[in-house]
């Protein structure tokens, strides 16, 4: 008995790298593409840092503006230079984008500052607080008895 030779043909091959195709182009449609999901929700880096500034022998340092979910947030550290308790008045924060339009916040820290200790302001706010370019922060402060 004589054994048939199945010979490799050029039409074969033809056929073979058609199927090919035919499965990588099927797999191309029908298999989902990752989007960039991922993107969207991460959230907007925002991360401003300003010079310390000094106000009625309080410095304000480590003052940064940055934002979280959808709200912005001001911190600050204040510290008492002075080796006195200071009675202090609400800390009122102007901030100017490059347009010099104007935001007003205010903070509360506490009545009294004592000598040489700090404390920390947080501020949050749901204003877009993202083109601010200067700080201009006023604080009074007195010498307590």
């Amino acid at each position: 008995m004589e054994r048939d030779i199945n010979a490799i043909t050029p039409g074969k091959i033809i056929l073979i790298v058609l199927l090919l195709i035919v499965i990588i182009f099927a797999i191309y449609i029908f298999i989902p593409k990752e989007t960039n999901k991922k993107n969207e929700k991460e959230p907007e880096l925002i991360h401003l840092k300003f010079d310390d500034t000094i106000q009625n022998n309080i410095l304000f340092s480590d003052i940064k503006i940055f934002k979280q979910e959808n709200e912005f947030y001001l911190t600050a550290k204040a510290t008492n230079l002075s080796s006195n308790e200071l009675k202090i008045s609400p800390v009122t924060i102007t901030l100017k984008d490059k347009e010099n339009k104007k935001t007003v916040l205010t903070s509360y820290i506490g009545d009294i500052l004592t000598g040489e200790n700090e404390k920390n302001i947080i501020i949050k706010t749901n204003k877009d607080l993202k083109n601010t370019k200067n700080i201009d922060i006023k604080i009074t402060a007195q010498v307590q008895t």
